[in-house]
């Protein structure tokens, strides 16, 4: 399970708290929670402290994403590194 919560939001940012597990089908929903925001020209702050697990399709999901406009934050040692072995640097 992966729990997504609204931490902070501006007029042109939003830091949402990512907790649990980035796998398949939350890497889907947190794919569409992010794009939502990226339509509505906002950067987007994920901090990823609380992630205990990620998956390839996750993986993907983070590295799709405009590197401009989503910044990943607190990742954790495990996380940072399939992110860079699958493209994310």
């Amino acid at each position: 399970m992966l729990k997504i919560t609204k931490i902070q939001e501006s007029e042109r940012e939003v830091l949402l708290k990512l907790e649990g597990k980035i796998v398949e089908q939350w890497a889907a929903l947190l794919d569409g929670e992010c794009r939502a925001y990226l339509r509505r020209r906002k950067v987007v702050f994920l901090d990823c402290a609380h992630v205990d697990y990620i998956d390839g399709r996750g993986v993907e999901v983070l590295n799709a994403f405009p590197h401009s406009h989503v910044t990943l934050m607190s990742t954790p040692a495990f996380m940072t590194e399939l992110l860079q072995l699958g493209g994310r640097s």
